[in-house]
Parts: structure tokens; C-alpha cells; sequence
């Protein structure tokens, strides 16, 4: 197993889980446009879903890096420590301290482990708004304003390079490190570099607190007058031979509902998991069998594949606490 690929449905409520700023009195959702329909679909950025980790892993008892401001050209930026060696933070979320010296490295700079578009709606906006008013109790200098909100499906990737995990590239990423396994081996330009690595067990645990995070996903804007669970109603993991994804947008849920459930468009996800197969060491569909209408048919299309598993949530979970580097 190269990497790990994860892809995510959740149905929010009257959510606006990432702001754009604000238009006159509208506070705006993040959307982008879809130049085939021509319709806008509600965006969550990559880093505010990845600030939302970091949050996550804190209260799952992770020690983070610590953010500092730096001036840097006459203006301030916010960077970490850049010590992936001890914080999970930066080795999953990669950092670059431009003018900085750590060691004797100069600059250093990861690559994030995890790659991530944040997320984007199933569904177009259908302009819903929330109208407020904050009054003046001295007059009549009502503010007035407005926040768009939606109540869509909302799908996330993730691409995680696990050989990398843990995995730290002496006079790029860190200094000379001592008390780690320590390999050599050749760039991609012929040169010889030293890698610092991690245990194994930490590399794992770091693993499962990052899909564990994921499973357990919560945050976003405006969340105290808006307040919507976010956490996923469907994950599918795929274990990969090869750092290539698979999955991308064929998690997707058709419009209606049944019986106030919703439908997951199984013909489009087994024929991206049939087509790309060979990549694909093993493969978990994880969900909350309540919440969908049609469990069965994805079961019976997946039926006499070893390789997938239809599992609920409950399962989904144990099998990640399980999950061993180079299964």
C-alpha cells in the first residue's frame, strides 16, 4: 500500500460552513461555477478543512506545532514549527519556512502528506438566505443583514501518500536528526539523501488519528447560529498499490429521496472501482445504513468481489484501528 484515498458524503442543514466575505449586507458562501450547467455549487475550502483536522486531532490528544507570526518582507505570516519529527501536524500537513533556519537547513519545506480539496456540494446553491436584524435599542438604526446558507450533500477527498508518513528528507524537510531509523537512497536527479523514519507504530497511530479525524469531521463558520453535524454519512477508503486516485467524484447520491432516504448512485461507483481495479489493494464502503434507501443493491453489486467490503460505520471504524502499514 502506496496511499490511501478517501472519499466522503455528508448532508449538512442550513449551513454556511465557509464564507466568501461579504457582499454589501450578504455574508456569501464559497461557490464555484460549473461551466456546463452553469450553476453554482458551494465550495469548503482545502484549508479550512484542514485547519478543522488540526482541531480535531488536538482534542483527540495530539500535541501540535506551534503557530507563530513572522515578518517576512516587511509583512506578517503565520507559520508552525516545522518539526514533523514531533508534531503530527506538520508531517501530515506539510509546512515551508521561507527564511528560516532549522539546523543547518535553510528554508525548509514538506510537501503535505495529505491532499485535500476541501469540499464541494452535490447539489447546485438554490439561493437560500437567513435575514437578520441587530437592533438599535437607542433608535432606529437597525442593521440589517443577510448570510446565505444551504442544505446540500457535501462530498470530500482526501489523498494521503503513506510511504511518506512519518518519512522526513534530511536538508529539505529537517536537519540531521538523531534516534531515528536512518535510510539512504537516490532522488529523483541522482543525488543521495537520507531519510529519517519514523517507528512504525507511530507511523500508524498517526494514520489512524487522521482517519479517525475524518470519520469524525466537525467544523465551519457560523456554526453558532447555524449549527449542523458534518461529520460523513458515507466513507469510502481505498487502500492503493499506486499514488494515482481513484475514486474522485464517483461518490455521489441521486436527487430525491426514498422513504426520506437518500440514494447512492451505485452503477457509477462500481464501474470507477471495476475500471481502476488494479490499483486497488482493498477497498471499504463505510456508511450509516439508515440513512441510505438502497444498502441492498449496493451490496448485491459488490457481492463475490473480495477486495470490497460493505461494512456500517461501526465496522468501518474497527477496520481502521486494525489497519497495518503494508497491508
Amino acid at each position: 500500500m502506496k496511499a490511501i484515498e478517501v472519499v466522503t458524503l455528508t448532508k449538512v442543514e442550513g449551513a454556511n460552513l465557509n464564507s466568501n466575505g461579504t457582499e454589501g449586507v450578504i455574508a456569501v458562501l464559497k461557490k464555484v461555477r460549473d461551466p456546463i450547467d452553469g450553476r453554482e455549487y458551494v465550495r469548503v475550502s482545502g484549508q479550512s478543512v484542514k485547519y478543522h483536522l488540526r482541531q480535531l486531532l488536538k482534542e483527540l490528544g495530539w500535541d501540535l506545532s506551534q503557530v507563530v507570526p513572522k515578518s517576512e518582507g516587511g509583512q506578517k505570516v503565520i507559520v508552525s514549527l516545522g518539526e514533523p519529527h514531533k508534531y503530527i501536524d506538520d508531517d501530515l500537513f506539510g509546512y515551508m519556512l521561507a527564511g528560516k533556519k532549522v539546523g543547518n537547513v535553510k528554508d525548509p519545506k514538506r510537501t503535505a502528506v495529505v491532499r485535500t480539496n476541501g469540499m464541494i456540494s452535490i447539489f447546485p446553491y438554490q439561493e437560500d438566505r437567513d435575514f437578520g436584524v441587530r437592533y438599535d435599542p437607542s433608535g432606529d438604526n437597525h442593521n440589517i443583514y443577510e448570510t446565505e446558507i444551504t442544505t446540500n450533500v457535501m462530498r470530500g477527498n482526501f489523498f494521503i501518500e503513506v510511504d511518506r508518513l512519518g518519512v522526513f528528507k534530511e536538508g529539505l524537510e529537517v536537519p540531521k536528526l538523531e534516534g531515528l531509523e536512518a535510510k539512504k537512497e537516490k532522488d529523483a536527479t541522482g543525488k543521495e539523501v537520507t531519510l529519517y523514519i519514523l517507528p512504525k507504530e507511530e507511523r500508524e497511530k498517526r494514520l489512524k488519528a487522521l482517519l479517525e479525524a475524518i470519520m469524525q469531521y466537525h467544523g465551519g463558520a457560523k456554526l453558532s447560529n447555524f449549527f449542523t453535524k458534518v461529520y460523513p454519512e458515507v466513507m469510502v477508503v481505498a487502500l492503493l498499490r499506486y499514488k494515482i486516485p481513484v475514486i474522485g467524484d464517483a461518490l455521489r447520491v441521486k436527487p430525491g429521496y426514498v422513504d426520506g432516504k437518500l440514494v447512492l448512485d451505485v452503477d457509477l461507483l462500481k464501474e470507477t472501482v471495476e475500471a481502476f481495479d488494479d490499483n486497488i489493494e482493498k477497498l471499504y464502503i463505510g456508511l450509516f445504513e439508515n440513512r441510505f434507501a438502497n444498502v441492498d443493491e449496493l451490496k448485491k453489486a459488490f457481492e463475490g468481489m473480495e477486495k470490497v467490503e460493505v461494512l456500517s460505520m461501526k465496522e468501518l471504524r474497527e477496520r481502521i484501528q486494525n489497519l497495518k502499514l503494508g497491508e
